[in-house]
């Protein structure tokens, strides 16, 4: 058999399937065309978009042209898209994004007519409300990120989509926990602000926003779900995905084939860091500036986080000289891959299904172990361990093409017991 793919497109309230009251209305037979593009990273807010055109040449999506949906609230919604994929037996469906209606462009020429739709994730649409104060005190890091992205904490005002409620649930792709203090409150200018200056480079940690569920126990409240892999960057074993890439004609078992001129590689120096300026909120907190060797060689690449709640002087000692650790060696590293449902179809094992719909995953393709073997022209064959990113999602109906972005993944993960080499892997 084969492994096939298609996309569905669903505009509305939270689909059946992932816990909602009703379904929302399906609008697959009507899109011409969709794009994805989601990126996360260490000490950033991961943010994710999602534009979609679709067929509009009846008239049934111009506002108030007296058509199907012409009184449609398009801003009250939110965006359910989904890969569905067999090998000619029963389907599985993959959430590949969810995300809120921000942008509504109608195209009419009188003739012809489309309507695009632009969403972007949770996060980006919450992160505008104001938070209130942070009050001074000790708390374990996981009390603070989950206070910080609480409903309950303050004014972070969401789209109900179709429930009678809303929360912010974290979902721990690792469990890591330690005491975070702050002598005095702090006050932000918006949730974004909070999480941005605060929690992230709190616990070096990588955070993006995930599926939109509901829960029926309780009363179809809408759960806007967000992931965390703090400290180590590394997910826990139950979450983890080593994903294997060959050139098309060397695939086989569960590896996933890449077109050869959709690989890329370029050095990484636009993510160095030779110094790392770190602050904590402690009682009587100086900033610890790590200096990494490579300073000479490179020059100065400074990060700075200076409203950190590390405990004490150890902590940011430890975190400034972390980060100069991790990313101050200069590295000629694969940047970019791309392969397409056409692609996997004609290339793959059908033992490689589950690895495809993982890396389609909006919770499990991303920041993923992704190991590359190719050859250069004229070069011997190299392989390179990689972490994932990001991704960009291109999807018609006749096919659909997944761009990654890469990492190196040395750089950005914690050493694996049973898995890892001593001398080559980062203990830290």
């Amino acid at each position: 058999m084969a492994i096939n793919t298609t996309m569905q497109v669903q505009i509305g309230t939270v689909p059946l399937i992932q816990g909602g009251s009703t379904d929302p209305i399906d609008f697959t037979d009507r899109t011409l065309g969709l794009s994805i593009d989601q990126q996360v990273d260490v000490n950033v807010i991961g943010r994710g978009t999602c534009r979609i055109t679709l067929l509009n040449k009846d008239g049934a999506l111009t506002p108030n042209g007296g058509g199907t949906y012409s009184n449609f609230d398009w801003f009250a919604q939110g965006v359910f898209v989904s890969a569905i994929t067999d090998t000619g037996g029963a389907t599985e469906r993959t959430v590949v994004f969810n995300g809120l209606v921000i942008d509504f462009d109608l195209v009419d020429d009188g003739v012809y007519s489309t309507v695009t739709i632009t969403a972007v994730d949770a996060l980006t649409v919450g992160g505008k409300s104001t938070p209130p104060t942070i009050t001074a005190g000790t708390r374990f890091f996981t009390q603070l990120r989950d206070t910080c992205f609480s409903t309950s904490f303050g004014s972070l005002f969401m789209p109900l989509l179709g429930g009678p409620d809303y929360a912010f649930p974290v979902f721990n792709l690792t469990f890591q926990g330690f005491t975070c203090v702050n002598s005095t409150s702090i006050t932000m200018n918006t949730y974004a602000d909070l999480w941005q200056t605060i929690v992230a480079p709190t616990a070096n940690d990588v955070i993006w926003a995930g599926e939109i569920q509901g829960s029926p126990a309780v009363g179809y409240k809408t759960l806007y779900l967000y992931n965390s892999i703090p400290v180590t960057n590394t997910r826990d074993l139950p979450w983890r995905t080593d994903f294997v890439f060959n050139p098309s004609e060397s695939v086989s078992g569960t590896d996933l084939p890449f077109k050869a001129d959709g690989f890329q590689q370029a050095f990484n120096n636009d993510t160095l860091v030779t110094e790392a300026t770190i602050k904590g909120n402690y009682s009587g907190a100086v900033s610890v500036t790590s200096t990494a060797a490579t300073v000479n060689t490179y020059g100065s690449r400074t990060v700075a986080f200076t409203d950190t709640f590390l405990a004490d002087s150890t902590a940011v000692s430890n975190m400034a000289t972390k980060l100069t650790n991790r990313y101050s060696t200069s590295r000629f590293t694969p940047v970019s891959l791309s392969l397409s449902a056409s692609l996997v179809k004609a290339e793959c094992d059908d033992a490689a299904k589950t690895r495809w719909e993982t890396l389609l995953s909006i919770t499990f393709g991303i920041w993923q172990k992704a190991t590359i073997t190719w050859a250069g022209s004229g070069a011997a064959t190299q392989t390179a361990d990689c972490v994932i990113k990001g991704r960009r999602i291109d999807a018609t109906p006749q096919d659909v093409t997944v761009t990654l972005t890469l990492g190196n993944w040395i750089d950005n993960h914690a050493f694996i017991l049973d898995t890892d080499k001593l001398d080559t892997n980062r203990l830290g």
